[in-house]
Parts: C-alpha cells; sequence; structure tokens
C-alpha cells in the first residue's frame, strides 16, 4: 500500500502541472509530449503482453506503434499544423490489408494473432485519439477531468463497497475479485457525486443535449457502468494471457494499461456517442 500511495504521489506531481498549464495558460506541448509517451508505451505493452505466447514478426511490431500512433494523432496533427484535410487519411483499411499480407507470408503468425493486432491497434489507437482530442477542443480538458473523476470514484468505491458487502462475483472468470455489490456501489457513488462537477461546469462540457439535471445525471450513471466495462475489456486480455499486469513501470499500480483502462475506454463511448447525439439532434 505504501508503495501504491508514493507512485500515485508521483503521478500527480507530473500530472496536475502539465494538466494546470494547459487549463490556465493553454500550453500544449508538454501535455502533447505526455500524451506521445503514454500512446508509445501502451503500444509497447500491448505486443509484450502478446509477446508471453509468442515471437511476434517485427512487421508486426512496427506497424503496431505506426499506427496507433498515427491513429491517436493524425487529427491534432493536421488541425495544430494547419495542414490540408486531404493529410488526414483513413488507415485503418490499409492497416487490415498489411495485416492480412503478413499473415499469408509468415507461416507462424495465424488467423488469432491477426486479429489481435487488428483489435489492439483499432483500439488503442481510436481511444488514445479520443483522449488526443480532449487536448484539442475548447474546454475539452473539462470533459478529461470529468472522465477521470468517474473513474477514480466509481472503482474507488467499487473496490471498498465490495470488500464490505461483496457477496456475489460480478464476472469470476475475467475478474474475480470484483462483485455485484461493489460496482452497484460504485456507480451508486458516482452517481450521487460526480453531477455536482457536471452541473456547475455544464457550460463548459456542453452536452449535447443541454442542461438538464437529470439527464446529466443519467448520463453519469450511463459513463460509471461504461468504466467498469472498460476495466473488464482489459482484464480479459491480461486473462488470456495470464498476467496481473501489463508492466511494472508504475510500482503498486501496474502499467500504462493497467491505469488507463477505464479511461481509454470511457473516452472512446464518450467521444463518439456524444458525436452521434450531435448529429441525430
Amino acid at each position: 500500500m505504501k508503495t501504491r500511495v508514493i507512485t500515485a504521489i508521483c503521478i500527480f506531481a507530473v500530472v496536475i502541472p502539465i494538466f494546470y498549464l494547459k487549463m490556465a495558460y493553454d500550453i500544449n506541448h508538454f501535455i502533447y509530449i505526455l500524451g506521445f509517451i503514454l500512446t508509445v508505451l501502451a503500444a509497447n505493452e500491448i505486443i509484450n503482453v502478446k509477446e508471453k505466447e509468442k515471437p511476434l514478426p517485427i512487421e508486426i511490431h512496427v506497424l503496431t506503434y505506426m499506427g496507433i500512433i498515427y491513429l491517436a494523432f493524425a487529427d491534432s496533427f493536421v488541425e495544430l499544423f494547419q495542414m490540408p484535410e486531404k493529410y488526414n487519411i483513413n488507415i485503418l483499411p490499409f492497416i487490415l490489408i498489411i495485416i492480412l499480407l503478413i499473415m499469408i507470408l509468415r507461416k507462424n503468425y495465424k488467423l488469432n494473432d491477426a486479429a489481435y493486432s487488428f483489435l489492439t491497434i483499432t483500439y488503442l489507437g481510436l481511444s488514445f485519439g479520443c483522449l488526443v482530442n480532449f487536448f484539442l477542443k475548447l474546454n475539452g480538458m473539462y470533459a478529461l477531468i470529468y472522465i477521470i473523476i468517474i473513474q477514480n470514484i466509481t472503482d474507488s468505491f467499487a473496490f471498498f463497497v465490495g470488500r464490505a458487502f461483496g457477496k456475489h462475483k460480478l464476472c469470476p472468470d475475467i475478474s474475480p475479485k470484483k462483485t455485484v455489490e461493489g460496482a452497484i456501489g460504485g456507480s451508486l457513488v458516482c452517481t450521487l457525486l460526480v453531477p455536482i462537477y457536471a452541473i456547475l461546469l455544464s457550460d463548459k462540457l456542453n452536452f449535447p443535449f443541454g442542461n438538464s439535471v437529470i439527464l446529466i445525471v443519467l448520463f453519469t450513471l450511463f459513463l460509471s457502468i461504461v468504466d467498469q466495462f472498460g476495466d473488464l475489456v482489459a482484464s480479459v486480455i491480461k486473462r488470456h494471457f495470464n498476467v496481473k499486469d501489463y508492466s511494472n513501470l508504475f510500482p503498486g499500480h501496474g502499467g500504462v494499461l493497467d491505469r488507463l483502462d477505464s479511461i481509454l475506454f470511457t473516452s472512446l463511448v464518450y467521444t463518439y456517442l456524444l458525436d452521434l447525439i450531435s448529429k441525430l439532434m
């Protein structure tokens, strides 16, 4: 526990000043560097966990790094450097084609390996892209903080409630320690507390469904549930490869993907769901 607390303090000591510089002075350099470093480390973790099962071709290493980085940063590069929109290319079809060709040319690279590569490149590329877009958007950092608060309160109270009252396993084959009582308790506490932030800063968050208190509360509850699914998504991969953490980069906390698993998934749902609502309304 001591190691976990010390690591958390160190993480906050780095992240809080970077967030402050972005939000108070619109200084982008540090937060983009942080985003880039986290993206590269996450790509490395997703490769390493697969290689606990078998080595991957060097082409897949290169494709994974390049694919995730491009998907995460293409939109921001076009906007930041005022590049023509034609340079923002949808590379997913090309990634798919290349992976299929590698599957044919490399006899030890099988269909399940190809599926893993395409799934993880797509998921990490798009989800990190959502995080990076928060850096770009006007008041986007308030949305990112909203998601971070949801993640921390949901996960913390799910742990405490589950530890005190948990009797029924939520998904024993995926995450044996999670309980139904913990999941419900975490989401209920989150739904009671986090809407206060969202309501006070509703003009900054600018939800497409307006400033309705009821809708904000329901949306927060929905994201709290999504947050817990995000944790389970990451756990499915770890359980498949029989590893506890993606890495030991953060002592007591695991790796980048262990710390960002729920935030990545929730950011993905948040971004594309609100985009869909905006287009429909």
